[in-house]
């Protein structure tokens, strides 16, 4: 068994396809393919289902990946802390965030890139399960992510900042001389949210029903963009984040004002697998992001 065999078949578990798992590992499909098989030989057991296409994992496929990430995580993370003892820090810090964080945490990525040129940092917008998965199965090294969701006992985690709700609403809408609006008050009004799969989505959801008013958005949309521009198109109301949108500005011809009766407050943080040693890349952003406050930016 060598590393080569590893990276090439968690390569194709990853993209289902051995064209692009042997562009991945930059060799040609032929040399992927017969390495794989070599590496059944070995083993003596049949890891890839085939037709005339990759068909997925067998049983014992899948209980190998498993293995061959933790192998892999644990390589690349010597790899990692020796190089930082000569070189400094050098490699892919790979992030799952959820939507409604990724534009605050540019404020953690950029100072952490910066003080270290020779880290890449790669950020995509995840689920809170998708980052619990990607946290277990070595495929993210840090996860963003609202910490009431994260399951007890297999990650550490760090505070990053309050999430506050707010109503975006435009300048010449229901709320135009207001200087807050409640929860009541909002349900009265025609309402642009995202879509029901976004956990703060499901956070107003949550809200809105133990108050009694219950929300009927006639627009949702799965991105934060085309939120704010249907409010800014007037006729629309919306509840956001207001720490995301504080941040980024608000569209021209809208504002925001505090949501209240309840107004609420939810932590956001990074997460990491509680791996022992830790990941060198994750633990170093992890100590880098500690020297902001974000929370101090909104006093």
């Amino acid at each position: 068994m060598i590393f080569r065999h590893l990276r090439y078949l968690t390569a194709l578990a990853r993209t289902k396809h051995f064209g692009r798992a042997a562009e991945q590992c930059h060799v040609s499909q032929p040399t992927l393919s017969n390495a794989i098989r070599q590496f059944e030989q070995e083993l003596g057991v049949r890891l890839i289902e085939r037709g005339q296409r990759y068909e997925g994992l067998t049983r014992e496929g899948e209980r190998v990946v498993a293995f061959a990430k933790r192998v892999l995580a644990d390589s690349d993370t010597l790899m990692q802390d020796l190089g930082a003892m000569t070189t400094g820090l050098k490699g892919q810090l790979r992030l799952g965030v959820v939507p409604s964080a990724s534009p605050l945490l540019a404020l953690v990525t950029s100072r952490f890139c910066q003080k270290q040129p020779g880290v890449e940092a790669l950020t995509r917008t995840s689920s809170t399960d998708d980052i619990v998965r990607g946290l277990d199965g070595f495929d993210i090294d840090v996860g963003v992510a609202y910490l009431d969701d994260i399951p007890a006992g297999r990650y550490r985690s760090q505070h990053l900042y309050h999430e506050h709700l707010a109503v975006l609403t435009p300048i010449s809408g229901p709320f135009s001389n207001a200087e807050q609006a409640t929860w009541a008050e909002v349900a009265q009004v025609p309402l642009a949210l995202l879509t029901a799969e976004f956990e703060n989505r499901r956070l107003i959801d949550q809200i809105s029903q133990s108050t009694g008013h219950a929300l009927s958005p006639r627009i949702q949309t799965a991105s934060m963009l085309n939120l704010a521009a249907h409010v800014r198109a007037g006729g629309w109301t919306s509840i956001v984040p207001r720490e995301c949108f504080a941040f980024c500005a608000e569209p021209p011809g809208t504002r925001m004002i505090p949501l209240v009766e309840p107004e609420t407050s939810t932590r956001v943080g990074l997460v990491m697998a509680d791996h022992d040693p830790p990941p060198v890349l994750a633990n170093a952003f992890l100590a880098s992001a500690a020297e902001v406050d974000i929370d101090l930016m909104f006093v």
